[in-house]
């Protein structure tokens, strides 16, 4: 299959080398030193104590990629729009779209006119998402892999499990292309479930990130850390219970136990991806992780007063550093 992944980072990279190592056609979209570092040396992967190393083709611009059978999107929230501006050249009448993305998707409301507020509103306010690519090409992608850019071209995954990439179509469909994409990312070391309800699956990672990822950049700690201190577990179990009342108004009745959610003989020292971006002066996906569950508990008059003083908190701080 000729696939590209948009996004040379940490997931980006991580997909990219596990695909191209299974023989598939890979192209990467990248940009500045990353791309230089890939073209010069490859892109590597360092996981369980093995090292691979990989060359796939590699641009700058999407029109000498060409169309593809398959775009996976791994870039961070805000530069998401951006994407919108340059996928066009890869697009074929059918070609499916792969969001592997943190948090509230821009397509949320797709085939979901009950849901009350809209996510697009605040993650594609101008539409260029919905007009370039169209919520009919998206494919969801719950992520549960802890990775990090150790350099440019460089992914460390801290874990030695396989990486987890749950697939599902907005709709709810068990399409053909869903099941064939799902086989696709299997044949290359990767555990990837299709579901019925992604945005379920988005919900229980998404509680998993509010939880931690803000907390985890107003103190500079890291899961681990976070999770062994009783104070700080307060307050992320808090955010937790707000969160999973407001995934129950759009329908999702999530089963959460804190005693495994926050054990901190569960986590490991991985410092979050929104932590990871703060390290390096990156604008942060305060918007699909945090702003997004804000909006939909207002609409549905639901009170999430420790969230929105974590936020208020969080965006203070980002603003401050001209990241948000």
């Amino acid at each position: 299959m000729r696939l590209c992944v948009i996004g040379a980072g940490a997931i980006g990279g991580y997909l990219a080398a596990r695909l191209t190592a299974a023989g598939h056609r890979v192209s990467l979209l990248a940009r500045g030193a990353t791309l230089d570092a890939l073209r010069t040396d490859g892109l590597t992967l360092c996981q369980g104590g093995e090292t691979l190393t990989v060359h796939p083709n590699c641009s700058d611009d999407a029109g000498r990629i060409g169309v593809v059978d398959a775009v996976v999107v791994a870039v961070k929230g805000p530069a998401l729009v951006s994407v919108g501006e340059v996928i066009g050249p890869l697009l074929g009448p059918a070609t499916p779209v792969v969001f592997a993305m943190n948090g509230i998707p821009w397509w949320y409301d797709h085939a979901r006119p009950d849901l009350p507020d809209s996510a697009s509103r605040l993650l594609d306010p101008d539409g260029v998402l919905a007009r370039a690519i169209g919520a009919h090409r998206a494919i969801g992608c719950v992520v549960d892999c802890p990775v990090r850019v150790e350099r440019p071209g460089v992914v460390v995954c801290n874990s030695p499990d396989r990486g987890r990439f749950t697939l599902g179509e907005p709709d709810g469909s068990r399409s053909q292309r869903l099941v064939e994409l799902s086989a696709v990312l299997e044949s290359a070391s990767m555990d990837v479930p299709p579901v019925d309800d992604i945005r379920e699956a988005i919900w229980a990672k998404l509680i998993i990130n509010l939880s931690r990822s803000p907390l985890a950049v107003l103190t500079g700690a890291s899961e681990r850390a976070l999770a062994e201190d009783a104070g700080v577990s307060e307050i992320a179990v808090a955010m937790v219970d707000e969160a999973v009342a407001v995934a129950a108004v759009h329908g999702f009745r999530l089963e959460v136990d804190p005693r495994v959610m926050f054990a901190p003989e569960f986590r490991f020292h991985h410092r979050p991806s929104m932590l990871q971006d703060w390290d390096a002066g990156r604008p942060m996906e305060i918007d699909s992780i945090g702003m997004a569950v804000a909006r939909f508990a207002r609409a549905a008059e639901i009170a999430t007063p420790v969230i929105d003083r974590v936020l208020a908190l969080l965006a203070l701080k980002a603003r401050a550093a001209g990241l948000y």
